[in-house]
C-alpha cells in the first residue's frame, strides 16, 4: 500500500481491471490523481520533455498504487474463480492479436524487402509463454 487503501474502493463487475469509489476518502484519492495529472500536463512555464517525464511518473505511481488496491480487495471463491476464467479468457485474445501482429510485421518487413519487427510484440509473446510455463511449472509442483 502506497496511498490508497482497498477499503476506499469497491471490485467492480463487467468492465475489467478497475474499482469504484466506496468512500470519501476514495473520491478525494481520484481526485488528487486527476488534479496532479492536469497540473502537470497543463503548467505552461514547464519544458514539454520535463512534463513527459513528470507525467510518466506520475502515472507509474498512480498504476502500482492502483494495482496494490486491485490485488487487495476481498474476493469471494466464486469470484476469484470467475475472475480466473475472465482473465484465462483475456490472455488467450490478447496473445491471438500479438502474434497476429507480430507475423503482419513479419510479412510487410519481407515484402518491403527488410527485417524489422516491433520489439515490444516480440517481448510480449515471449514474456507471456515465460508466465504461462513458469505458473504451470509451480501448479503442478503444489498439486
Amino acid at each position: 500500500m502506497i496511498i490508497a487503501k482497498p477499503e476506499w474502493f469497491k471490485k467492480t463487475k463487467y468492465r475489467g481491471w478497475d474499482a469504484d469509489i466506496k468512500t470519501w476518502q476514495g473520491a478525494v484519492y481520484v481526485a488528487a490523481v486527476i488534479i496532479v495529472f492536469l497540473f502537470l500536463a497543463l503548467n505552461p512555464f514547464m519544458d514539454k520533455m520535463d512534463k513527459v517525464i513528470l507525467i510518466g511518473i506520475w502515472a507509474l505511481f498512480f498504476l502500482i498504487d492502483l494495482v496494490d488496491v486491485l490485488w487487495k480487495l476481498k474476493k469471494d471463491e466464486r469470484e476469484k474463480i470467475h475472475e480466473a476464467f475472465a482473465d484465462r479468457n483475456a490472455a488467450w485474445v490478447m496473445m491471438i492479436v500479438l502474434s497476429l501482429g507480430f507475423f503482419m510485421e513479419l510479412i510487410y518487413s519481407v515484402l518491403q524487402k527488410s527485417l524489422y519487427i516491433d520489439p515490444f510484440l516480440l517481448i510480449a509473446l515471449i514474456a507471456g509463454i515465460i508466465v504461462k510455463i513458469i505458473s504451470e511449472y509451480k501448479l503442478e509442483k503444489e498439486d
